[in-house]
């Protein structure tokens, strides 16, 4: 007798709709469980914050910070912190008359807030000057009743001359000591410059311990040349799927309240004479409500912009640099705004490297945006070797110096010194430690066109943390194929064009 084709002899087979089910059943254990796993391995890093040790803030005065207003030759902000309750307050300012005598001072009251964090609070108090005069210097005093008065000075740029100022990367260095390094360095050797542009990431956390090691290692710059800075993800706390910007961030910086409804303070441009310097909040941007309220925003600040030049600066890179990393909302929907906007200088972070990248014209020139990752950090990551980037590099702590006229932008990256024992810092000269460069030059077509003065440069690749292991070993012999690769095909280039 034949048995039928759906029993055996320990009886009926499962349907095929039972076995597709067990099968998809199992898939879905497998996923989850590889999710699980996921999460585990990456938990602290997707959702966990840095504990925050409670803390007391001294009725002393400190973290006194200069930040400029929309308009820059005629407006400041003063913010500084001062014990955890208002006290009775002011700012005394002078001006210098040209023969250098301080003039009457003008007395201002200051605002003051309260913020609280997760294991503290302190009192900030902030003073918005209007009107000063281009060209002018001032001094001013700071009070607030039980403490020592601080005095500081500042300069405002004259609209007839060029602006001068110094980019840099993340910074993210806890220990201060490498970035105080760095800062007396730039305090001793850079010359004058109108203001620092930072983008993102100066401060390792959310906590007062790192916003006390950005103040240690910055020091009294902070009194006497402007601030612009970008928020990075590391001065946000992660809330689940969402992350909340450190309360003490737009308060300490108190920067313009002209951007996106929803990023006051965080989302803003300042303009110059020259140029219209525009920043954005990156780390918050990634939710469709978002989204829609900075593409709006930016097209209408690129567009309505009546200065010659666009600089840019955020924390997420359209193209990133990072081995393995891709921001695709930046990508995708932000990129195209820049270039078709107007954008001439685009300055990010975040990456812990350093690429250079620009746009081509439908004729192959090259041509404005240029967009720029750079990192002062003692953190480094291994770069990928896309070949969006025209220069690469990786394993350097960098600053940038830009000067920008009517004509033209010059940037110019350098590497800083290294610490050598019983010699000072500047024992190599900056032409020495020169490490990219390039002019945006005004172009009679419209569109403003690139040189390139870096391309007998060697590009340098000291990442070196693969770890010691064979999966190390193997990681680090790939990536140095993929140097030699890169340098063998920059060597033909330079070739067929000499």
């Amino acid at each position: 007798m034949k048995t039928s084709r759906r029993t055996t002899r320990h009886g009926q087979q499962p349907s095929k709709r039972k076995r597709r089910w067990r099968i998809t059943l199992l898939i879905l254990a497998v996923l989850l469980l590889g999710v699980g796993i996921l999460f585990k391995l990456r938990w602290r890093a997707w959702f966990g914050n840095v504990p925050e040790a409670p803390y007391t803030i001294e009725q002393a005065i400190s973290r006194v910070t200069l930040t400029p207003g929309e308009d820059f030759i005629a407006q400041r902000t003063i913010t500084w912190l001062a014990g955890e309750q208002p006290q009775p307050a002011e700012l005394l300012l002078r001006p210098i008359n040209e023969r250098g005598d301080t003039l009457r001072p003008i007395t201002f009251t200051p605002t003051t807030e309260v913020i609280t964090s997760r294991s503290g609070r302190g009192c900030y108090y902030q003073v918005h000057l209007d009107s000063l005069r281009p060209g002018a210097s001032y001094l001013y005093t700071i009070r607030v009743q039980g403490t020592t008065s601080v005095a500081g000075r500042f300069a405002m740029p004259d609209t007839a001359r060029t602006t001068h100022f110094v980019y840099m990367g993340d910074v993210q260095d806890p220990s201060v000591s490498e970035s105080k390094r760095y800062f007396d360095y730039l305090r001793q050797a850079v010359s004058p410059i109108d203001f620092f542009a930072f983008a993102g990431d100066q401060i390792e956390g959310p906590t007062d311990a790192y916003w006390r090691a950005w103040y240690a290692s910055i020091g009294d710059l902070t009194r006497s040349i402007p601030i612009i800075a970008a928020p990075g993800n590391h001065e946000y706390l992660k809330k689940g799927f969402g992350r909340e910007l450190d309360p003490r961030w737009v308060r300490q910086f108190g920067y313009p309240t002209n951007g996106p409804k929803d990023f006051l303070g965080r989302s803003y441009f300042i303009d110059m004479p020259l140029l219209r310097f525009i920043i954005m909040d990156t780390t918050d941007i990634m939710g469709f409500g978002a989204i829609k309220q900075h593409k709006a925003w930016l097209r209408d600040v690129l567009k309505g912009s009546h200065q010659p030049w666009q600089i840019v600066l955020f924390h997420h890179a359209v193209d990133c640099v990072r081995e393995g990393r891709k921001n695709l909302v930046m990508h995708y929907l932000f990129k195209d705004e820049l270039i078709e906007g107007g954008a001439d200088l685009v300055l990010q972070g975040h990456d812990h490297g350093y690429g250079r990248s620009s746009t081509r014209s439908a004729s192959g020139d090259t041509i404005a945006p240029v967009f720029v990752i750079s990192s002062a950090s003692p953190k480094v990551y291994r770069n990928g070797f896309d070949a969006v980037h025209d220069r690469l590099g990786s394993g350097m702590q960098l600053y940038q110096r830009i000067s920008v006229d009517y004509t033209a932008i010059h940037y110019a990256s350098y590497r800083f010194p290294e610490a050598i024992a019983g010699r000072p810092d500047s024992i190599v000269p900056e032409s020495k430690r020169l490490y990219d460069s390039i002019v945006i030059e005004k172009s009679p077509a419209g569109q403003p066109r690139v040189r390139d003065l870096a391309r007998d440069l060697p590009e340098r690749f000291d990442f070196a943390g693969f770890g010691t292991d064979s999966k190390g070993r193997k990681k680090a012999a790939q990536y140095a194929k993929e140097v030699r690769d890169r340098k063998a095909t920059h060597t033909t280039q330079r070739g067929k064009e000499k």
